[in-house]
């Protein structure tokens, strides 16, 4: 993911963001090829604070985490405390993949790489000795069969369940994974920090919920309004704040409604692809209304944004990717048929 610096807008009103943001005052960026999001600069933070305002009052988080993982819950909880006092929060015990039960009619136990061919960029895979297993045209058509890896099957049916929460409540409720930072280098130059997160969030909240939003992005990586790879552009001034997505990657931190934990409940009988991209294939298709959170000097260009990223997605990671993803995984060791 990109390295993304902005100046610290606190210090201006939502009408100088919006009037910033419109003229192009933000030079625009390279963009990199896709890739999920990854961490971006980090350095020590001063202290955290940035008061709610109504937009954000009485929101709450589920961080998902794995029990025996205790070091990244008390590294997460330790920020959040810090960084963002305000926000209420919880421990939401994830899915053991590799130990636990997953009922095959919530996950399923394979999936296919179709829909995800579409956005995704994948190549020929050999074996061992260099025979090709499968060449990058079979995985559009008719799309390559993988299992499951088990922290993927994991981390897909921990979401299931955090959906079930929010599906019998009526509020919003934000997602984030342990791996969440709020601390980073933004696009123009000064670093992300509790303050710049909540001000931030709290503009892109208003304009969700004005919308009726099922889910809104706080992190992602992909294709949204003003990079859309085969939606159609509608023309017109486009939103500085939050931007409609079509097919975005990344699950590290989302606010998702009841109306919409509710239709991807429905949809997943049972949940035939990673979780993140199960529910970008639910946007890209018109049955989950999903929006993205865009930081300052967030451009058109850039392949991934968001007022949060991830600690370490190339090294820290307990899921393995089963198509190989963009860590670089064995393409091969999950193949379902070989």
């Amino acid at each position: 993911r990109l390295e993304r610096d902005v100046g610290d807008p606190r210090t201006s009103g939502a009408e100088q963001l919006v009037e910033q943001v419109f003229l192009g005052a933000m030079a625009p960026k390279v963009a990199k090829k896709p890739a999920a999001a990854g961490a971006r600069g980090r350095s020590r933070s001063a202290p955290g604070g940035g008061k709610p305002g109504k937009a954000l009052e009485g929101l709450s988080a589920l961080v998902l985490g794995l029990e025996r993982r205790p070091d990244r819950w008390q590294r997460c909880e330790d920020m959040l405390n810090k960084e963002v006092p305000w926000l209420k929060h919880e421990f939401f015990r994830a899915t053991d993949g590799k130990s636990d039960t997953i009922p095959d009619d919530e996950v399923a136990k394979t999936w296919n790489t179709k829909c995800n061919n579409f956005y995704g960029a994948y190549e020929d895979v050999l074996d061992k000795d260099g025979k090709i297993l499968y060449t990058a045209a079979q995985f559009a058509d008719p799309g390559v069969d993988y299992e499951f890896s088990p922290g993927e099957r994991g981390c897909a049916h921990s979401h299931y369940r955090m959906w079930q929460k929010i599906a019998e409540g009526d509020s919003p409720v934000l997602i984030l994974e342990d791996d969440v930072q709020l601390i980073f280098k933004r696009t123009t130059g000064r670093q992300a920090t509790g303050r710049t997160f909540t001000a931030r969030f709290e503009l892109g909240m208003e304009e969700a919920i004005k919308r009726k939003a099922e889910v809104l992005y706080l992190g992602w990586s992909g294709h949204r309004a003003g990079n859309y790879k085969h939606h159609v552009p509608v023309r017109g001034r486009k939103n500085p704040l939050i931007r409609k997505a079509e097919y975005v990657w990344t699950t590290v931190a989302y606010v998702l409604w009841p109306a919409g934990a509710k239709k991807l409940l429905a949809a997943a009988k049972p949940m035939d692809q990673p979780v993140d991209n199960f529910m970008a294939w639910e946007c890209r298709e018109g049955r989950l209304d999903s929006y993205v959170l865009l930081d300052e000097g967030d451009q058109d260009d850039l392949w991934s944004g968001g007022i949060v990223t991830q600690l370490d997605f190339n090294g820290d990671s307990d899921i393995k990717k089963s198509d190989g993803g963009d860590q670089g995984d064995d393409p091969t060791e999950y193949l379902a048929k070989k």
